[in-house]
């Protein structure tokens, strides 16, 4: 079976968050190539607004709460880059979990034409969902109807037509904004916090996708303002220089390499086991506990570590070695 990627994530924050990151000039003008966009597909009548940061093979958005036709519940969405991959991985998603699989084709409009824009193959998740996943199979014409006159050009001799790179240089293309002058590169791990039902539905998908579960190693501890106290070889420890001791590892952890991404599959713990004294929640500030709760990007080196607060439960840290982390762990107030 054809290698499943990352293509790109979805986050829900509240409001207040969603304008704090709309109003940043570092966040908009400096560290991503990024645009406000509303998407139509008129086929469904759905449609979602979101801010979108893209970067060279993987991008990441934000949804605006109040204009979004579905629930908020985050998204990983896959990516394949073989022409009719999504057939076969629609028939193997079947025969492994004997649960209804959806394949069905989104369209994207354009100049008053509705263009056919990828396949998606999903297996559904129920309303309350804390997170969603589905695999991408971008159109091969859909290049050469969107935009057409921006790069990239036709593929040259050996490059895949429906590769993640050619169609992120098309959105960069068309906002004008320049990747060697931003410092994000490509989303390298992702941590999901979910109910064990729906964890145990991910991991079943990861394996048929062919990630492979790895030790989880020792989870680096979470500070109380919500980032984790990492020991870097450059001599960065986090926002206070404190490393902490690093906990043994608990069953409801797990991780999962693939061909570009890691991972890691937290499971929500009982009431009485999680809502101790400094539990720190999760959910981007949309009142749900569980869903992406950090992930991390590869960026250009930068001389001194930042952290950037949009949200009691949106913050990211951008650190001297060439990477950034975003995380949506909600903080106790009382606790800082």
């Amino acid at each position: 079976m054809q290698r499943v990627y990352l293509n790109h994530l979805l986050v829900f924050v509240d409001w207040d968050t969603y304008r704090a990151l709309s109003a940043s000039g570092f966040l908009n003008e400096h560290f991503a190539c990024s645009e406000e966009r509303t998407t139509h597909d008129q086929a469904t009548g759905m449609s979602w607004t979101g801010r979108y940061y893209y970067g060279r093979q993987t991008y990441f958005e934000f949804m605006d709460p109040e204009k979004t036709s579905w629930a908020p519940r985050d998204g990983l969405a896959f990516g394949i880059e073989s022409e009719g991959g999504s057939e076969e991985l629609a028939r193997w998603l079947k025969q492994a979990t004997e649960v209804e699989v959806r394949r069905y084709r989104r369209n994207r409009r354009y100049q008053d034409q509705d263009i056919p824009w990828f396949w998606s193959v999903e297996i559904p998740r129920a309303e309350d969902a804390r997170l969603t996943s589905w695999v991408m199979e971008y159109d091969p014409g859909f290049l050469g109807r969107w935009a057409p006159d921006l790069p990239p050009g036709m593929p040259g001799a050996g490059a895949p037509g429906i590769a993640r790179s050619r169609f992120l240089t098309r959105y960069r293309s068309a906002i004008g904004d320049d990747l060697h002058d931003r410092l994000f590169r490509d989303i390298t791990s992702v941590t999901v916090t979910l109910p064990p039902d729906e964890a145990d539905l991910l991991e079943a998908e990861l394996e048929i996708f062919g990630y492979a579960q790895e030790e989880a190693g020792h989870e680096a501890p979470v500070g109380r303002d919500g980032l984790e106290r990492v020991k870097r070889g450059d001599g960065d420890l986090g926002k206070n220089g404190d490393t902490g001791d690093a906990p043994a590892d608990s069953p409801e952890r797990k991780k999962f390499r693939g061909p570009d991404l890691e991972i890691v599959v937290e499971r929500i713990l009982p009431d009485d086991d999680r809502d101790g004294p400094g539990h720190i929640g999760v959910g981007g500030g949309t009142g749900r506990v569980g869903g992406i709760s950090a992930f991390t990007m590869e960026t250009r080196p930068v001389s001194v570590t930042t952290t950037h607060t949009f949200g009691p439960a949106c913050r990211l840290t951008v650190r001297k070695n060439g990477e950034a982390v975003w995380s949506f762990r909600k903080i106790d107030q009382s606790q800082l």
